[in-house]
C-alpha cells in the first residue's frame, strides 16, 4: 500500500495531499520504514489535505512517546516542567502539525476506540456504524458526514462553553 502511494506522487501532487505516517516507525523492518519515509517525503510540500496512516501505532504508545519527549525537553533545560502543558503535548503527538479530527469512523459495529486516537478525538464527532472497512463506500461516507452536520452544533456548543467557563 505504501508503494502504491508512493506511485501516485503526481496525482497527490496535484490534489494537495500531504502523506503522513503515523506511529512509532522504529518498530518496522527497515526498508518499510524507508517505504514510509519516502513516501512523506514526496508530499512533505503539500498543504491542502493531510492523510495520516496510522502504521505500528498505538494511542497509549503515542501519548508515552509524547510525555518521554516532554521530559528529554526538561532534561536539556529547554523547558520547565512547569512548561509541560495540553499545547506542548499536543505539538509532540504523531499527528503535530495535522488539523485536529473533525469525525472519527468506527467501522464493523465495535463501540469502541480500541486504543485509537484517543488524544486527537478528545473534541471530535465519532460515527460508528456496523459496516466492515472492506465494504465501507461513498454511501457509507456520505452517511457519517451527515451525522456529522447533524451534531456538530452539540459539540460545538459544549467545547465553546468548557473554553469559556
Amino acid at each position: 500500500k505504501i508503494r502504491l502511494l508512493i506511485s501516485e506522487e503526481e496525482k497527490l501532487r496535484h490534489h494537495g495531499i500531504r502523506v503522513k505516517i503515523i506511529g512509532n516507525l522504529k518498530m518496522l523492518p527497515e526498508d518499510v520504514q524507508d517505504l514510509c519515509n519516502r513516501a512523506m517525503d514526496i508530499s512533505e510540500e503539500n498543504s491542502k489535505f493531510t492523510l495520516n496512516v496510522a502504521f505500528s501505532y498505538t494511542s497509549r504508545e503515542e501519548i508515552t512517546h509524547a510525555v518521554r519527549e516532554s521530559v528529554k525537553l526538561v532534561q536539556k533545560g529547554e523547558i520547565t516542567p512547569e512548561q509541560i502543558d495540553e499545547q506542548l503535548l499536543d505539538d509532540l503527538m504523531y499527528t503535530s502539525g495535522s488539523p485536529k479530527v473533525d469525525l472519527l469512523l468506527r467501522t464493523s459495529g465495535e463501540c469502541r476506540l480500541s486504543d485509537f486516537m484517543l488524544w486527537q478525538a478528545s473534541e471530535s464527532i465519532t460515527y460508528f456504524t456496523k459496516v466492515l472497512w472492506p465494504e465501507f463506500r461513498f454511501y457509507h461516507l456520505l452517511l457519517a458526514v451527515f451525522f456529522y452536520q447533524r451534531n456538530f452544533y452539540l459539540l460545538d456548543r459544549l467545547t465553546n462553553k468548557e473554553r469559556i467557563e
